[in-house]
């Protein structure tokens, strides 16, 4: 018999990822002799091909390649493009009020690598990690990998609740880090009030704890007024996350975080030991579109209008055809509502089965917790189609209503 080595013991606490499963399959198209109707997504929080600016992106892969191609196909410094850095710190030095970024910045290979090198450096065994609950499934197995103690704090209509956090400090929790998504959080669309930020900023730095603010979404706003981010009060309190994947394209694999200088010496080392750098290539082109304000802005406005239509359209559906069986607040912003399923005797789980009979994609609320506790919630998004795809993804999830009804 062969022998082989045992796995790490860290890799008992990794679990597969049934939301990863569900994008995959709503990516597959539907082949041409299988029976039945092509899939709808309501699951995998994707932005549509329509949002991808791929005229603009091939422009500015020509000029950085007929400019500098040996700096866009070379390495290039752990820490980022240097002309990519000025540009990110131009804008945070507005929306975080850090008139000097130098020596916070960071380049990652999206959020998601930045999620993980927090881990890498803050986090040993049995550390206590906060994090918002429902929760972005890409954090909790990031943190997960490094074995700590995650404690959830719940999500109201206001974002987490910062007083049921402080009352657990005040108990004695002692965490090391609280992470959540202050903007249109994905999976419950909630934004964290003013209040609450100012609180949470306050409760970190009475208690010594990193909050880890991450805003895929925020510039993603439809609805409503802008609020500071955490970290515009708490600097020396916060890592800020960034990223381009919602905001131009995903596959570039760019994102960014602004740390506080104490800690920013330490990510770039362990990135250093990751992947030495993220992508030049990448990184060149989001130079050459963002040298144009003028036309990020104008990108920007036109994702916002596209998802404003959409989440206006999945909302509406909802009311008009599965009133009584299923609520979904409207959103701010972002790509994402938490529905919650009204029917008795039904779960999420068994509606998301049905629904996929049905053909069409949505994602159990279990998924955003560790504690299993939302299994009368789905997450729905609404970025993959568009108004006509969205109203008639609702009707057949009303068919998987009417389907578990009838068999009891």
């Amino acid at each position: 018999m062969t022998s082989r080595p045992e796995f790490a013991a860290r890799t008992a606490g990794m679990r597969p990822s049934k939301l990863r499963e569900l994008v995959a399959a709503a990516a597959r198209p539907s082949a041409g002799d299988v029976p039945g109707p092509t899939l709808l997504s309501l699951g995998g929080g994707l932005p549509p091909a329509e949002a991808f600016p791929a005229r603009a992106v091939a422009e500015a892969a020509e000029r950085a390649l007929a400019g500098a191609a040996g700096a866009a196909l070379q390495y290039s410094a752990t820490e980022g493009d240097p002309e990519l850095l000025d540009l990110v710190g131009a804008d945070l030095a507005g929306r975080l009020r850090l008139p000097d970024p130098t020596g916070r910045l960071l380049v990652t290979t999206g959020s998601q690598q930045a999620l993980d090198l927090i881990g890498k450096v803050l986090l040993d065994p049995g550390d206590v990690a906060v994090v918002e609950s429902p929760a972005y499934v890409g954090a909790l197995r990031a943190l997960a990998g490094y074995q700590p103690r995650i404690v959830e704090a719940p999500v109201d209509d206001d974002g987490m609740d910062t007083e049921l956090l402080a009352g657990r400090l005040r108990a004695g929790l002692r965490p090391k880090l609280c992470y959540l998504v202050p903007n249109f959080s994905n999976p419950s669309g909630r934004t964290l009030t003013a209040r609450r930020r100012t609180r949470l900023a306050q409760l970190a730095a009475r208690y010594g704890f990193l909050i880890v603010e991450d805003d895929p979404y925020g510039q993603l706003r439809f609805a409503g007024a802008d609020l500071p981010p955490v970290a515009a009060d708490a600097a020396e309190q916060v890592v800020y996350l960034g990223s381009f994947s919602k905001l131009v394209a995903p596959g570039l694999r760019v994102g960014y975080l602004a740390a506080p200088r104490w800690l920013h010496r330490a990510l770039a080392v362990a990135k250093q030991a990751t992947d030495l750098n993220s992508a030049a290539l990448s990184q060149r082109l989001l130079v050459e579109l963002l040298a144009d304000p003028d036309w990020f802005a104008g990108h920007l406005a036109g994702l916002r209008d596209l998802y404003r239509v959409r989440a206006e359209a999945l909302t509406g559906a909802v009311a008009d055809r599965l009133a009584g069986r299923l609520a979904t607040p409207m959103p701010d912003g972002g790509m994402f509502v938490w529905a919650s399923v009204q029917t008795p005797g039904i779960d999420a789980l068994a509606l998301a089965r049905a629904a996929m009979r049905r053909a069409v994609s949505v994602v159990p609320g279990n998924e955003f917790s560790l504690a299993d506790g939302y299994p009368r919630h789905l997450r729905l998004s609404f970025s993959m189609l568009g108004p006509a795809g969205l109203v008639a993804a609702v009707d057949r999830l009303g068919d998987a209503f009417d389907d578990l009804t009838a068999s009891g």
